[in-house]
């Protein structure tokens, strides 16, 4: 075999041990159950709290040499509720696709969240805002990347149009 048979062979190897030498993803499922309430004015005149509650899975893949390379999160059991505490009137959202997050050779992240707009429902009455957005990002690092550097892609309500803060507004007025 020739000095290329040699270093075909050899790129093959190599190629061929990369992966199992890349350290195995790990996953951290969290408990989560929060409130926030959003004031009077933010964008309804009333305030309402929003209770969300679930799983939130972080499935982190790392570099062989040990450094972050993306990590995803998914929200399971995942329930998401806005609430007039003045009148008790209640409107359930659901959120739809993952987070993505993977590191940039430059040490910034790109962010990716597809489904980042909810569909929202009334009870009694069904669907009353349905938005499927994507929202694509460029964040410092990984470790801080709900921060948005720099939007590169916004499809959908990703802002509070009219429609949701009517739809909001008015369902729990």
């Amino acid at each position: 075999m020739g000095k290329f048979g040699v270093l075909v062979v050899a790129a093959f190897a190599l190629m061929l041990s990369a992966p199992a030498a890349a350290n195995p993803p790990t996953r951290v499922e969290e408990h989560v159950d929060r409130a926030t309430t959003i004031p009077a004015g933010a964008l309804c005149p009333f305030e309402f709290v929003v209770r969300s509650e679930g799983y939130r899975t972080t499935t982190t893949f790392t570099n062989a040499a040990g450094g972050l390379d993306r990590f995803t999160i998914h929200l399971t059991s995942w329930h998401t509720t806005y609430t007039n505490p003045a009148n008790g009137k209640m409107l359930r959202v659901v959120f739809s696709g993952p987070v993505i997050v993977k590191a940039l050779p430059d040490g910034t992240a790109l962010v990716q969240i597809p489904g980042n707009d909810p569909l929202i429902v009334a009870p009694g009455e069904g669907p009353i805002y349905s938005d499927s957005g994507l929202i694509v990002y460029i964040a410092p690092d990984v470790v801080n990347w709900v921060e948005q550097l720099e939007v590169l892609h916004v499809a959908g309500g990703r802002t509070e149009s009219e429609d949701f803060v009517a739809a909001v507004c008015g369902a729990l007025a």
